[in-house]
């Protein structure tokens, strides 16, 4: 973008002849609308754009986050008019990376969702962003993101990662369970004992999956769930992206889990955002046993179909986390740029 002519910053007034300057305030609005162009200019200078056909090929192939699978992107374009720009970055003629971006952010990610004013509107977490970089290769990312996952410090040039900052990574279920999978195995079998079932979630329909976590996630919380009344149209989107189980006792849902999957050719990728349990039942556990269901089931799928499996609980912010996750390092990449 060139610099605006002086006739921008100043108007004449023929009568009297004399010069008047524009009100501040637009001079700081024409201000920020160049530094913010010499932003986009500078982000972008080593990407190339690519077309979203070709953003959910390099997807497939090399891996990504849920936030970042193509058709989650195309719904956030659909249902908030938020826009994705694809871009490709490219050795000798070769693409090795590509990225989603919505301005000077990576997509998707929990500072681009607050920017663009989604985090009341909709709930996706603290998303884990995976970005799709093709095996051995690595390339300089100058967006904005806050929460890269330390997996990829090799291959995302210019990233800082701080000890300070970190995501809630799910551990390898059950080995590296600190009690051991004998407590869980037990507490599974009492529950089957007492007439408990599990069954996948994607047997229940949306408004069958927003009941069940609305109702159950009060009932723990004494609190309706965050942008509760976004899940139903959120799930007639993306329900296949639904991932776990729904426990009950006596036809009685007791514990629900919202997660979202995505898998690639390469890896697993599940986000989990947040459950509900009923406290009545806590003699048994439902809410742990749940988790460990979850992570026990992904685990295992990961290591037949022998794919990386990144399951994230989001920030590391309480110590319920650490049973069941490593707290690992989160990156940022861009954010000492205009």
């Amino acid at each position: 973008m060139s610099s605006p002519p002086a006739a921008d910053f100043y108007k004449v007034d023929l009568v009297p002849a004399r010069i008047r300057p524009i009100p501040e305030s637009a001079k700081s609005g024409n201000l920020r609308q160049q530094i913010a162009g010499i932003g986009h200019r500078i982000r972008s200078s080593n990407t190339t754009p690519i077309t979203r056909e070709a953003y959910a090929h390099y997807y497939n192939a090399w891996g990504g986050s849920f936030i970042l699978h193509p058709e989650v992107l195309q719904f956030f374009e659909d249902t908030y008019g938020v826009k994705t720009d694809y871009r490709g970055y490219y050795q000798a003629g070769v693409c090795i990376a590509a990225v989603g971006t919505w301005g000077q952010y990576i997509a998707g990610d929990r500072n681009a969702l607050r920017a663009y004013k989604l985090t009341d509107r909709v709930d996706f977490g603290y998303p884990t962003i995976h970005l799709p970089v093709a095996p051995g290769n690595k390339c300089t990312v100058l967006y904005r993101t806050g929460y890269l996952l330390n997996l990829q410090r090799a291959q995302i040039k210019g990233a800082v990662f701080t000890r300070l900052k970190k995501m809630s990574i799910l551990k390898q279920i059950p080995e590296a369970l600190p009690t051991g999978k004998k407590e869980f195995q037990i507490k599974e079998r009492r529950f089957e004992r007492l007439g408990g079932t599990s069954r996948n979630i994607q047997d229940f329909s949306p408004d069958e999956v927003a009941a069940i976590y609305g109702e159950l996630f009060q009932v723990r919380w004494n609190r309706p769930p965050h942008a509760i009344a976004a899940l139903i149209p959120t799930l007639n989107r993306l329900h296949r992206f639904l991932y776990g189980k729904v426990l009950s006792l006596k036809n009685r849902p007791v514990a629900i889990q919202i997660n979202y999957r995505a898998e690639t050719t390469r890896s697993i990728c599940v986000d989990y955002i947040n459950g509900g349990v009923d406290k009545s039942f806590n003699g048994i556990s439902p809410g742990s046993l749940l988790s460990y269901i979850n992570g026990r089931d992904a685990c295992a799928e990961g290591r037949a179909k022998g794919k990386q499996v990144i399951y994230s609980y989001g920030k590391s912010n309480t110590e319920y986390k650490d049973q069941w996750c490593d707290q690992i390092a989160r990156g940022f990449t861009g954010f000492w740029m205009p």
